[in-house]
């Protein structure tokens, strides 16, 4: 190697210029390392504990059964019937997507089911009530009318806060909205499920009341209105092929409501006599 030639070399660099420049680029590039480092672990963070607080992008389909059970009741199974998805998932709409996660922080124990309003609203309900119609199309089990209804549980009730459709035939939904059936004929497969009774109840008055105020407006209407969407039923009838038959995982367990009374007056949910 001629080290005087590398010698010269180095001595006709300008190195007022040179030396600047390069602190520039490494002072520029290891900020930029340090701040995605901090931002990617910032964002690691929110998720561990938005897992921890319970809270879940997933949106689980769910069809609901009555099974006979001991001394003239029933018991409330219910069951996953799609695979699991992410709200990314189910709208490649970044709006929509945005949308879907802010309607679950609106919802209660009281009130349960998504707040879809306007255009926009419809349109999320319509892509849910597609896909699980898509997803069982090619079901070989006969194929009967169910209700489908997005919902998000409240947190202080629930383990794992999450959007989840309901999947109800609407014989089966109108029994639960008499809280006094359901609180003396209605068993469960576990005590926590309680709160999926008071659910269903909420929703069977919410159902009885859309009926009333949508079903003459529908027989009346000879065409849809481009602007129909703006008000519409939460509850949609859908064609599914799910099975006429379910088997329970436990024995039926009574709920003692006595023990949540209390806790339902804190959090006001409105259960008929």
């Amino acid at each position: 190697m001629d080290w005087n030639a590398l010698r010269l070399w180095l001595e006709g660099l300008e190195w007022s210029r040179l030396i600047p420049e390069l602190v520039g680029k490494g002072l520029g590039f290891l900020s930029g390392f340090i701040v995605s480092w901090y931002f990617l672990f910032r964002k690691r963070i929110k998720e561990l504990q938005k897992f921890q607080l319970g809270d879940s992008d997933d949106v689980l389909f769910q069809a609901h059964y009555l099974l006979p059970a001991p001394a003239g009741r029933v018991q409330l199974v219910f069951r996953n019937v799609t695979t699991k998805l992410t709200v990314n998932q189910l709208y490649d709409n970044p709006a929509a997507r945005d949308l879907a996660r802010k309607l679950t922080e609106q919802t209660t124990l009281n009130d349960p089911i998504l707040p879809t309003e306007g255009t926009l609203g419809f349109e999320l309900l319509n892509d849910a009530a597609n896909y699980v119609a898509g997803a069982l199309a090619s079901s070989p089990h006969t194929k009967s009318v169910w209700l489908m209804c997005m919902t998000c549980e409240d947190r202080v009730a629930v383990r794992r806060r999450c959007i989840r459709c309901f999947l109800l035939q609407a014989d089966d939904l109108a029994k639960f909205s008499d809280w006094q059936w359901v609180k003396s004929q209605v068993a469960v497969e576990k005590p926590w499920h309680w709160f999926r009774l008071v659910a269903l109840h909420r929703i069977a008055q919410v159902a009885a009341n859309e009926n009333s105020r949508f079903s003459r407006r529908e027989r009346e209407q000879s065409m849809p209105l481009v602007d129909d969407q703006a008000e519409h039923r939460r509850l949609v009838r859908l064609s599914l092929g799910l099975p006429d038959t379910e088997l329970a995982v436990a024995e039926p367990y009574p709920i003692d409501w006595s023990q949540h009374e209390e806790m339902l007056h804190e959090w006001k949910v409105n259960l008929s006599n």
